[in-house]
């Protein structure tokens, strides 16, 4: 085997750090973690059932076993008493692209379904660097067409910080054939629409020469919009967007440069940047971390407002 190059060791180190500081950081949370009553909950279904898929570029025995870790093909579905037909939230959890796993999201998306009377789908897909991001991107659209046959057509798309990034992108190609065909997503059978995406602390740019950028396309098979999602929403247009971050976010000078570019190009951007309180740090993806704070209820209300209700 060909011995990586040094920004690829950087790299893979980078992402060692980042997955032992994850899993120091959510270990307690989740430990904690009371879920609300109230809506009828369907866990791990798998949503890629019957397709063909492509086997992972590589095992990536490092995130083997690792808590929080998971490139299962499964979602759940959080839907409350009189939820609205034929619409749904795509749930899209962070973890820059290589952790992470629909339970670090369940508690936001129960509270998030309850408040907005919408069913939410809370979904797993496979990390990097077993996969690249095409191959992410796949996963997320077999779990459309999945919901798609259970009938749903309206999708809101919703991430924090790396599944920011992928809700972003995801409302651009649910919404344009011509994007999908870019990115090599095979058109889908079904006429479906993305009226509204929230990006929570959200990622939106990065580069193939870093982590996490240097793990999306190995095979140079995508269009350089990946790495600029703003070129994207002027190739193709985009939804009505809700932007949320914190005062501490490591991300908010990223999420003050989308601002600026979405609102420059006239895209809808409902913005806001919680303040830090005494007892509470708005830190990053800190909605997700804590759906209950006064901070976290504004962000769900504002993602509400986007989606209609």
């Amino acid at each position: 085997m060909e011995k990586p190059g040094i920004l690829a060791r950087v790299a893979d180190e980078n992402r060692k750090f980042f997955l032992k500081n994850c899993i120091e950081a959510d270990t307690p949370r989740m430990e904690a973690t009371v879920y609300p009553e109230g809506l009828d909950v369907k866990s791990d279904l798998p949503y890629a059932e019957g397709n063909a898929l492509p086997a992972p570029l590589a095992v990536d025995s490092a995130a083997e076993g690792m808590a929080f870790c998971c490139s299962d093909r499964t979602l759940d579905i959080y839907t409350p008493e009189n939820a609205k037909a034929e619409e749904i939230f795509l749930l899209i959890h962070g973890g820059a692209f290589v952790y992470g796993c629909k339970e670090l999201d369940k508690e936001f998306g129960m509270h998030l379904s309850l408040r907005s009377k919408i069913a939410v789908a809370n979904v797993n897909y496979r990390l990097m660097p077993s996969t690249d991001l095409k191959g992410q991107l796949q996963d997320i659209f077999y779990a459309i067409e999945f919901l798609c046959k259970m009938g749903y057509k309206r999708f809101h798309t919703i991430g924090d910080s790396a599944g920011g990034y992928l809700c972003l992108l995801v409302a651009i190609l649910i919404n344009s054939k011509e994007a999908r065909k870019a990115c090599g997503i095979e058109d889908l059978s079904y006429e479906i629409s993305c009226p509204s995406t929230s990006p929570i602390c959200g990622d939106h740019k990065e580069t193939p020469r870093k982590f996490a950028g240097i793990y999306f396309d190995p095979k140079k098979e995508m269009p350089s919009f990946i790495y600029d999602l703003t070129e994207a929403a002027k190739l193709y247009g985009c939804p009505p967007t809700v932007m949320t971050t914190g005062d501490t976010d490591m991300m908010l000078k990223q999420n003050l440069r989308l601002l600026k570019k979405l609102t420059a190009i006239g895209i809808p951007v409902d913005y806001y940047c919680a303040e830090s309180a005494e007892d509470r740090v708005m830190h990053h993806v800190y909605s997700i971390a804590h759906p209950t704070w006064p901070e976290s209820i504004r962000c769900i209300d504002m993602t509400c407002k986007a989606a209609g209700v």
